[in-house]
């Protein structure tokens, strides 16, 4: 059974302009998690990461953060993947 917050995000996803925004907080949403848990099953604190790829602190903070609503550039992600030995991949899906 849908929930009453499911059913409003289904009835505004129709809505174009929504859409746009709901599916960048969700992309960004998903790399804020990806990022965090690489970096706690590396045992890596946020620190490390950041001297890794001469940054701050608080900028993995704010990548991290699901609040944060700037998008990483594909720089700073491809770096960020290095270090765990990834490759950074974008794909368009169909909506």
């Amino acid at each position: 059974m849908r929930s009453d917050l499911d059913k409003h995000i289904e009835r505004h996803l129709k809505d174009k302009e929504f859409r746009i925004y709901f599916d960048r907080a969700e992309a960004k949403r998903k790399i804020a998690q990806e990022i965090a848990i690489l970096r706690k099953t590396h045992h890596i604190t946020q620190a490390q990461l950041a001297k890794e790829i001469q940054t701050s602190q608080q900028a993995i903070s704010r990548l991290e953060s699901p609040n944060d609503k700037r998008m990483p550039s594909l720089e700073f992600l491809d770096r960020i993947a290095k270090v765990f030995n990834r490759r950074l991949v974008i794909s368009l899906q169909r909506s």
